[in-house]
């Protein structure tokens, strides 16, 4: 039933009812001691809500690209099953003409749980910033690190880990970028050709003059959460700045237990403050809150589900739990719909101009591969007797018995897509284009998209050859994949050895409430299938 058709009915009961419900409205009148006027609204309000339910409807905050605010509410159709969420689009039915919308998130606009905010549970007034986890996300790789925290994956895994142990201490947490540059346009994530200026560049340093409003590092590529922050600004700021900061974190990094500080604000408040980077909370997460995360059975846990949006039957749920493949399920799936990833609006408006170059369908269901060939899987060439996994065990992994007249739409994301053509390439091509795969399933037709070089600048409004307009490109390339493989019906993954592979499987869990899925678990994972190792990836952010 359409919105229109839906007001139709909405109408029509209404108006049948308010000729028949008279005598109703008098009795409530009567044993309530309301005006008709009043008894009548509340019978209004109890048939519309009774007509919502039937139909399958609820409301929906339809927002305006990158902001919550001004919204206006509409009537959209929930799934009465699985299959809406099984076969996503890159373009959410749910909210048309709101492209860029699609593009912000790695899960459909329609997925992310709107309400969350004010369902937290309540800090006392003025109480808010007394305990904070200040994150300094990793512009630059450390030499003393041995987490990789490099590349969109790495870096947006760590923002989750911190979020994760955030919530978990039940902490605001802060990001605190360098107001320096310490690498050339201010990010480790290049510079956009709109919101930069290359006058005054110099052509010893290659650094560009950025203005003062852009954001500088992790910040110029997501959105930070209010809900994280609960609105806090980086604490102490008269008697800290980023140099201290920096070398109380690490100070404190040496210590194998969780270092706090506390600074006085100028308000007279003190914050108690933990201080951390990339590579910290990956360290701190191992060695101090693995285990007390999958402690069974605890409070803690509950209280933490509650801390990262969830209902009260959820957190009881998630508290029941035993099984550690269940929880981090959980808070994959938790994290999903919080709203925790959000890019910034200059990046998905060119991850979609970028994806519209490789003319995948954006609103049609698809399937994806995500293709490693940059180094030897470790274990894989003992095992196989080759280095890298060949593309057709890919196929056999993907393979699917529902024979169709239409070829199947699979989208290739590899860090080499040359080499990954050319081993296409090698396959026969059937009267109506589409490739068949000898010794697969040879009933499947197949369409193959890959993605653009990650050096192309046909998706900017103008082209750069300098440095940090190429990172900016690679990193949009890397944001245009990941958004794909998450909105995916089916991802095949050679492994899980890689930090993209396993942010992408994060993205592709929810709750499982949907009705006749109950006896699946707590849980329902979009079709997700290793080629080779653990089918697990672990916990999120790792």
């Amino acid at each position: 039933m359409t919105g229109m058709s839906a007001m139709t009915s909405m109408t029509a009961l209404t108006s049948t009812t308010a000729m028949t419900a008279t005598p109703i409205i008098a009795a409530i009148s009567k044993h309530t001691g309301l005006p008709r006027k009043a008894a009548y609204v509340i019978m209004s309000v109890i048939l519309v809500s009774f007509l919502i339910w039937r139909e399958g409807y609820r409301i929906r905050v339809n927002v305006s690209s990158s902001t919550l605010l001004n919204f206006n509410i509409q009537d959209i159709p929930v799934p009465k099953n699985a299959d809406e969420y099984n076969k996503p689009r890159l373009l959410d039915a749910a909210w048309p003409g709101h492209d860029n919308v699609n593009f912000e998130t790695l899960v459909q606009p329609s997925e992310i749980d709107l309400m969350l905010q004010r369902r937290l549970p309540e800090i006392e007034e003025g109480h808010e910033c007394d305990d904070i986890l200040l994150y300094m996300p990793n512009q630059l790789q450390n030499d003393d690190d041995d987490v990789n925290v490099d590349g969109v994956a790495g870096q947006l895994n760590s923002y989750l880990m911190a979020a994760m142990l955030a919530t978990y201490t039940s902490k605001a947490m802060v990001v605190l970028e360098s107001k320096e540059d310490m690498v050339p346009g201010g990010s480790q994530f290049g510079c956009p050709s709109n919101p930069f200026s290359e006058a005054g560049k110099s052509s010893s340093s290659g650094r560009f003059n950025v203005k003062e409003d852009v954001p500088k590092g992790l910040s110029r590529l997501i959105q930070h959460s209010e809900w994280l922050s609960r609105g806090c600004s980086v604490p102490c700021q008269n008697n800290h700045d980023y140099e201290k900061w920096s070398n109380v974190r690490k100070k404190n990094g040496k210590s194998k237990f969780v270092q706090h500080t506390t600074c006085r604000n100028d308000s007279g408040w003190e914050s108690r403050v933990l201080v951390v980077d990339g590579a910290d909370v990956q360290r701190l997460f191992e060695n101090n809150f693995k285990g007390k995360m999958l402690h069974r059975p605890s409070p803690t846990a509950y209280n933490w589900a509650l801390r990262l949006g969830a209902k009260k039957y959820e957190a009881q749920t998630f508290a029941d739990l035993e099984d550690e493949e269940d929880i981090w399920d959980f808070v994959s799936a938790l994290l999903a719909r919080s709203d925790v990833l959000r890019f910034q609006p200059w990046i998905a408006k060119d991850a979609r101009n970028f994806i519209r170059l490789s003319q995948l369908p954006m609103q049609v269901d698809y399937d994806a591969f995500h293709v490693r060939r940059d180094g030897n899987i470790q274990g894989y060439e003992e095992e196989a007797g080759v280095e890298v996994i060949p593309f057709q065990e890919y196929l056999k992994t993907w393979e699917r018995h529902d024979c169709s007249d239409k070829a199947r739409i699979i989208y290739i994301a590899s860090d080499d897509p040359g080499q990954i053509k050319e081993e296409i390439s090698k396959y026969p091509v059937g009267d109506a284009g589409n490739l068949i795969l000898p010794g697969v399933d040879e009933c499947h037709g197949l369409r193959f998209y890959l993605r653009e070089d990650s050096t192309s600048t046909e998706f900017m409004t103008k082209g750069s050859t300098s440095d940090c307009s190429i990172q900016y490109r690679r990193t949009i390339s890397s944001v245009a994949d990941l958004i794909i493989l998450s909105k995916s019906s089916t991802f095949i993954i050679g492994e899980f050895g890689s930090g993209f592979g396993r942010l992408v499987r994060t993205f592709r869990a929810a709750l499982n409430d949907f009705p006749g899925r109950e006896e699946e678990g707590p849980v329902l994972v979009r079709d997700t299938r290793v080629v080779w190792g653990k089918s697990h990836p672990g916990p999120p952010g790792m």
